[in-house]
């Protein structure tokens, strides 16, 4: 099982000396994937997405290094709702400044519930080796494995975490996953096209027929937009119908756009049932239906989406963005 790093190319240096600690510690540097080292990187001559795509045929174990630049950047946050996908089990690791209560983090696609650990802390790296061992030939010698601890915490101790790190290719290699995941499954061609002729899409999905033949409520585009903007797969209904609508109310507010979703969000969440595109992924002790989950083959569209098919979401989305009046009117500042 392939071992991936998900990363911010400023926190370079935290995953060099992550990948350094693992392969110190007998993890073969062939299990490790780290974008920014090209030793554990794209080969010379390979094609990205093959590439990539052959790697990830056993589900990989992703090591999310979760910092505040890894959510300022959306080619990470593309990485991370894809990763999510396609992974076999995780764990979150922070930057020492990383702050646990920080908007991005609590209202991500990682359930912030889950445990993690600060990347300098001593006693939790003991824990963290002690588990790969279920996976990985990790040594059992006690003073290699402190000598190697100590090793990497004098390294990182060093840093300078408000410094910038620059590196060769940092567009390509941030986003380098996401888009192997994301675009892989297919090559990308290039058609020429008339400036005055309209963009058809051609394909088998039905859903995305509908919404380019103007077929689909406002909602229910927003509400595409918003799963995919945010890597939501999962969204609360029931009684946790709420949270969801208090996250979806802040991604509107931050990306300018009106009420049409959070307004409508039932109704939305009714069309995608109706239409099968849906379905339960958790309920109460009593049966009642609290969280429903995309269906798979949708995930998958929205996760390849056509150029045509995204411009045609952006169009409505556009036609949905709050006037200059909404915007500065003091009773939707809540």
């Amino acid at each position: 099982m392939k071992i991936f790093i998900l990363h911010s190319s400023k926190n370079a240096n935290y995953g060099n000396a992550l990948v350094n600690l693992l392969t110190g510690i007998g993890i073969s540097g062939d299990q490790i994937i780290f974008t920014s080292n090209d030793a554990y990187g794209i080969p010379i001559g390979q094609n990205i997405f093959d590439w990539l795509k052959n790697q990830i045929v056993e589900k990989p174990y992703v090591l999310y290094l979760l910092s505040s630049e890894y959510y300022k950047s959306v080619a990470c946050l593309n990485e991370m709702g894809a990763a999510w996908v396609i992974e076999n089990k995780h764990t979150m690791i922070f930057t020492p400044n990383f702050k646990l209560d920080s908007y991005e983090f609590q209202n991500g696609a990682i359930d912030p519930r889950e445990i993690g650990f600060y990347i300098n802390n001593n006693d939790k790296l003991i824990a963290f080796i002690d588990s790969l061992r279920t996976d990985y030939n990790v040594t059992t010698n006690p003073v290699l494995i402190n000598q190697k601890i100590r090793e990497f915490l004098d390294v990182i101790g060093n840093f300078n975490t408000t410094a910038t790190t620059e590196i060769k290719n940092e567009t390509l290699k941030k986003s380098v996953i996401a888009d192997a995941i994301f675009q892989g499954k297919k090559e990308t061609k290039l058609t020429e096209k008339s400036n005055n002729s309209p963009k058809k899409y051609v394909g088998k999905s039905r859903f995305f027929n509908d919404l380019m033949c103007g077929k689909l409520k406002d909602e229910e585009v927003i509400l595409t937009h918003y799963i995919i903007d945010t890597a939501r797969f999962r969204l609360f209904t029931g009684w946790q119908e709420s949270q969801e609508l208090d996250k979806i109310k802040a991604w509107e507010d931050v990306n300018g756009i009106n009420s049409t979703l959070s307004d409508n969000y039932e109704s939305a969440l009714r069309r995608f049932e109706m239409k099968k595109l849906i379905s339960v992924s958790a309920v109460t002790s009593g049966g009642k239906t609290k969280e429903l989950q995309i269906i798979e083959e949708l995930q998958d569209e929205l996760l390849d989406l056509p150029t045509e098919v995204g411009e045609k979401i952006n169009e409505i989305v556009d036609n949905n963005l709050k006037t200059e009046s909404e915007q500065f009117n003091p009773d939707n500042w809540n």
